[in-house]
């Protein structure tokens, strides 16, 4: 790529960076009776994470308004657990190596910026991020990447998105940026590659590679 400007990898963070995805099964176990919803069982949600987002939602019969209001009720519950919650295993090595060579890292997440800043500056990486862009959007995740690109002035095609769930990829695919596809959150692999990511990993260690050869591409 021309100069010596690295690339953007952009970040989700829950299940992609941070553990969170245990502690919000325990708080939506606590409240599905209160929405009418069935409870999940350890043993589901290993079978559940070879479902789509869509097909996710679609067995435990959640609307996608019940979803709005469902996940605020958990990001609020979840605020008051984050000092429990630990970055997954080797997430954070791999920041910090990305960071050492320079790429540019950023995070957009559905969940609080206070939330986020709390878990990276526990784990000494919240100046390895150049914004958090975080909360709820109406427009979703194509219009939030869309923006941080109009905003840092990068390029689409020197900019990869980072995600653990399928709408994830779909995002990325939408705001034509690339797509590395981590198998160890929400979705597991076999999910994941239905939607086709330029990349799919068990292990953070390799996200660093996938980063090194998009950057060697472009």
């Amino acid at each position: 790529m021309s100069g010596t400007a690295k690339p953007l990898l952009i970040f989700d963070f829950d299940g992609t960076l941070a553990n969170t995805i245990e502690t919000g099964i325990g708080i939506y176990n606590e409240l599905a009776a209160g929405y009418g919803l069935r409870s999940v069982t350890s043993e589901e949600v290993r079978e559940l994470r070879k479902l789509n987002t869509r097909a996710l939602l679609d067995h435990l019969e959640i609307s996608g308004l019940m979803v709005v209001k469902l996940g605020a009720h958990i990001r609020k519950i979840l605020h008051q657990r984050m000092e429990s919650v630990d970055m997954i295993r080797g997430t954070r090595e791999m920041i910090l190596s990305l960071h050492g060579e320079g790429f540019r890292l950023g995070v957009i997440t559905s969940n609080s910026a206070d939330n986020v800043r709390m878990v990276l500056k526990r784990f000494g990486l919240l100046d390895c991020f150049l914004f958090i862009e975080a909360g709820v959007s109406l427009f979703g995740k194509t219009h939030r990447i869309g923006n941080v690109l109009k905003k840092t002035g990068i390029a689409a095609s020197s900019t990869m998105y980072v995600g653990d769930e399928t709408r994830d990829m779909e995002a990325a695919r939408k705001a034509h940026v690339s797509a590395i596809a981590v198998c160890w959150g929400a979705n597991g692999r076999e999910a994941m590659e239905t939607e086709g990511p330029d990349f799919c990993i068990d292990d953070p260690a390799e996200l660093i590679e996938c980063a090194r050869q998009f950057e060697r591409k472009n």
